[in-house]
């Protein structure tokens, strides 16, 4: 491990210094018009952490999801280098590479380019820990898989292909400004306007937030090939979690689980589900989102400063140890050796 994590960084290092394409050119005023179709995860942190369950551990939302895969997708050091090298075998492409790429691991910055007319970028935001007064859609490409795009996302196509590839879809704007976040649970119009007042958003209540179908958005990716030439030879499907978890025991029977049954936990007993006026509710997920990849969560921890991360050492560790006790805890449970 101590001389594959300095190889790999190298790796990526050396991606992201050659051959960088250029950034496009986007109208910056239809940019900052459409910046207020998100907003980062600052700003729900501030009302959804300090939550601690009636056994007294605490369920944070901001401090768990801070130290994911999912808060740190666009800082990924492997995807990054991964990105660089489609981009450098394929140049005639890139533009559309970076795009479809973003458009999972950087959504808010890809959404609003996307409206403004632009495409989804990657480089252009390189380096996330020097900020650039420049680029207004930085903070967002940081902010990575953040709450306002998994709580934004509309029940409208949901498990039909033309969601995958992070084909969601979004509430449009109304004509008052107020966008639509989507949660579990019923909210009463007194909460409702302490959240509007201090985020812009107002809550709905949608059960399929918690239903796999919202996942395979961005974890079922079927790509294009290229040839050596830049010809498209065909396709590949890239990721087919939604696909496997459908044919999996998991989603039969009885009492099917989906994937936020084991990547999000339920919290066992009344738990307020926000630190500001909360109301005490059974249901509450934890948003650990821990699924099986180790080696990446402690590599941007050994990174973090570099990759200006904003989640603590002790915060990535404990995803990473979370993350193998569940890989090991399930292979039991499944009687795998």
């Amino acid at each position: 491990m101590t001389r594959i994590l300095p190889l790999a960084c190298a790796a990526w290092l050396l991606a992201l210094f050659t051959a960088a394409p250029h950034a496009q050119t986007v109208d910056q005023k239809q940019i900052h018009k459409n910046l207020s179709l998100f907003t980062t995860s600052d700003n729900c942190i501030a009302c959804h952490n300090m939550l601690v369950t009636p056994q007294g551990e605490d369920v944070s939302i901001g401090a768990s999801w801070r130290s994911t895969m999912m808060a740190n997708s666009g800082r990924d050091p492997y995807w990054q280098a991964g990105v660089r090298r489609e981009t450098i075998d394929h140049p005639t492409h890139a533009a559309a590479i970076q795009d479809e790429c973003a458009e999972c691991h950087m959504p808010m910055a890809t959404q609003i380019s996307r409206a403004s007319g632009g495409k989804g970028e990657v480089f252009a935001h390189l380096p996330l820990n020097k900020p650039n007064d420049k680029d207004p859609l930085q903070p967002f490409a940081a902010d990575s898989i953040s709450c306002t795009v998994c709580h934004q996302i509309s029940d409208e196509r949901l498990g039909t292909r033309e969601s995958f590839n992070g084909e969601f879809v979004m509430k449009p704007t109304p004509p008052d400004g107020t966008r639509v976040i989507f949660g579990p649970f019923q909210i009463d119009a007194g909460r409702k306007t302490i959240m509007r007042s201090v985020t812009g958003f107002v809550q709905a209540q949608g059960a399929h937030i918690q239903q796999s179908e919202l996942c395979a958005t961005c974890h079922t990716l079927i790509t294009q090939a290229f040839s050596p030439t830049g010809q498209v030879i065909g396709s590949i499907v890239e990721q087919a979690n939604f696909q496997e978890w459908q044919h999996s025991d998991y989603s039969k029977g009885d009492a099917p689980q989906s994937c936020q049954s084991c990547h999000m936990p339920e919290v066992r007993g009344a738990t307020r589900v926000a630190s500001v006026l909360g109301d005490f509710r059974d249901g509450l997920h934890r948003h650990l989102f821990v699924g099986g990849n180790a080696f990446v969560v402690r590599m941007l921890n050994r990174y973090r400063a570099d990759l200006g991360s904003t989640a603590q050492s002790s915060e990535f560790e404990a995803t990473a140890k979370a993350t193998i006790r569940q890989l090991q805890e399930a292979r039991a449970a499944r009687g795998c050796t």
